[in-house]
């Protein structure tokens, strides 16, 4: 029996305030045109949809531009740059994708301040946005004007003289800010603290042990927080080649420091060292050790694919990646000094040839392009396009 090919634009979403998925739901059985009942497979594939290089936000050479950690607020980018003319935020347009305006220095208390170092995390709240530095500091921007409003932390990371450590890592949930420092533990400041008023003189709330988990920092590696849906917090252990799941409903006035916040019985043990992630409903898709795009299906509970390159792109080193609102991810690749947009696209499957159990040969594809005579290989347990060399 003869069979069509539809192909399905995940990308396209209504401009609203809330946050659109890449993905839908897997196709029920539908049926031809001849009543006869069949099976609907289908796939994902990747494409760079944009890359911003040094061109492309006003620099004049390639060194000058290293993308590091990025996120989003509305149209405006937020990307760490760590290239050679200095540590600085630049502010990028999605929809003109030019850069709106950089940031490199401030006045505050009538002193001219700067970043000094790179850039470990970008956090965007309803009103703020924090900005960490490796240097043991926390700024804290208003938004949406930009505005330097004051700063965690003074720039000494012996606890004695500050409250944070060579912050990594951080996320804001239910009025608290939560920072993992670089020995593993999570230090816990109070929103309401983080005034101009206390420019640097900041306390630490509380602070949570580091778990069943490394306490070391070998050589810097990328650490990331993120909340997910549950309103836990997922951090990545990179020595320990985990994610951790912490819960931050335990701190209260009465929270014991030194206490674990980790939901041990959720702890994800993974096949690589993970940096960064981003969550999708029915997938995660995280930067690690192996330099890969690693794509984790929740259907299937397992790492599906470790993706070295996308349409478009071939990665070198995929060090941050960080899940927009309208549904593409943004990935950083530090060794190409280029920050690429990508798109996830799930296609239904109409033509094929049964090769095995779990796998499909494609014949033709309809692209976004229009009708494309191809040929290639599906796993349909795993919705992805596999090489020939391992179909059996």
């Amino acid at each position: 029996m003869k069979r069509t090919f539809i192909y399905t634009l995940l990308l396209a979403c209504t401009m609203t305030g809330m946050r659109c998925t890449e993905e839908t739901a897997a196709p029920e059985p539908i049926t031809d045109l001849d009543n006869a009942s069949y099976n609907s497979y289908w796939y994902y594939t990747y494409e760079a949809l944009e890359t911003v290089d040094y061109e492309k936000v006003g620099l004049g050479a390639a060194a000058e531009f290293r993308p590091f950690t990025v996120a989003e607020r509305g149209d405006t980018l937020f990307v760490a740059n760590s290239g050679t003319v200095g540590n600085s935020l630049i502010l990028y347009s999605k929809k003109e994708k030019k850069p709106l305006r950089t940031i490199s220095k401030w006045t505050i208390n009538n002193t001219e301040k700067n970043f000094v170092s790179t850039i470990n995390a970008i956090v965007p709240t309803a009103d703020r946005l924090y900005i960490t530095e490796i240097t043991s500091f926390i700024h804290v921007f208003s938004l949406p004007d930009m505005e330097y409003l004051t700063c965690i932390g003074n720039g000494n990371y012996n606890a004695a003289v500050s409250p944070v450590c060579n912050v990594q890592a951080l996320a804001v949930k239910d009025g608290l800010i939560f920072a993992r420092d670089k020995t593993g533990p999570i230090s816990i400041y109070k929103e309401s603290d983080v005034t101009p008023e206390n420019y640097q003189k900041v306390k630490r709330y509380k602070q949570a042990g580091a778990g069943a988990y490394t306490t070391a920092n070998k050589g810097w590696p990328v650490y990331y927080m993120e909340v997910d849906k549950e309103g836990h917090i997922l951090l990545t252990a990179y020595d320990a080649k985990s994610i951790r799941v912490l819960d931050p409903s335990l701190i209260d006035d009465d929270f014991v420091n030194g206490t674990n916040l980790d939901i041990d019985e959720l702890t994800w043990t993974l096949p690589f060292s993970p940096k960064t992630f981003a969550q999708s409903p029915e997938r995660m898709y995280a930067t690690g050790s192996n330099d890969a795009l690693n794509i984790y299906d929740y259907e299937q509970k397992e790492w599906v694919k470790a993706q070295k390159a996308i349409k478009g792109f071939a990665f070198s080193r995929p060090e941050r990646i960080y899940g927009a609102s309208d549904g593409t991810f943004w990935i950083s690749d530090i060794n190409k000094y280029t920050l690429v947009q990508m798109g996830v696209f799930k296609g239904e499957i109409r033509e094929y040839t049964q090769v095995n159990s779990h796998v499909v040969q494609v014949t033709a594809a309809r692209t976004r392009s229009g009708e494309e005579p191809e040929t290639f290989y599906v796993d349909i347990l795993t919705h992805e396009i596999v090489d020939p060399a391992e179909v059996e």
